[in-house]
């Protein structure tokens, strides 16, 4: 009957894991919005030489919306659309001027927008519009 736990050191105990919890969860989290928001880039990457390869191929670039350049890019078999989706909450893919880019600017997470957009190099940066620290 004299052995077990007493109330207060579970207690200890409980606060402990809370503690350690509120530091790992947040941190966490950040490190899932960061890996998104790089798969997202790459992404955008590999679409733009999707895009470059259609344009020395095909005798008409294209011109047009990003959903109507992934239709046709995908028809012809330069790119699989099915496999295509924006990992990060809120962003899109977007087509200007040739270019094709993620637009953060929807994100809901304002920390893919300012934290996580400072932390990218210049090289990802340029793939990503729509941040708050441009």
């Amino acid at each position: 009957m004299t052995k077990g736990f007493t109330l207060i050191e579970l207690i200890i105990v409980l606060a402990i894991v809370a503690i350690v919890g509120a530091i790992l969860i947040p941190n966490f989290l950040n490190t899932t919005d960061r890996a998104r928001l790089r798969s997202d880039i790459q992404s955008a990457r590999v679409l733009q030489n999707a895009l470059d390869l259609y344009n020395l191929e095909q005798p008409v670039p294209l011109t047009g919306g990003y959903v109507a350049a992934l239709g046709s890019m995908d028809s012809l078999g330069y790119v699989d659309a099915r496999r295509v989706a924006v990992q990060t909450a809120g962003a899109a893919f977007e087509l200007n001027d040739g270019v094709i880019t993620l637009n953060i600017s929807g994100a809901r997470n304002e920390n893919v927008r300012t934290v996580l957009f400072n932390q990218l190099s210049p090289l990802e940066r340029q793939q990503v519009t729509g941040g708050l620290g441009e």
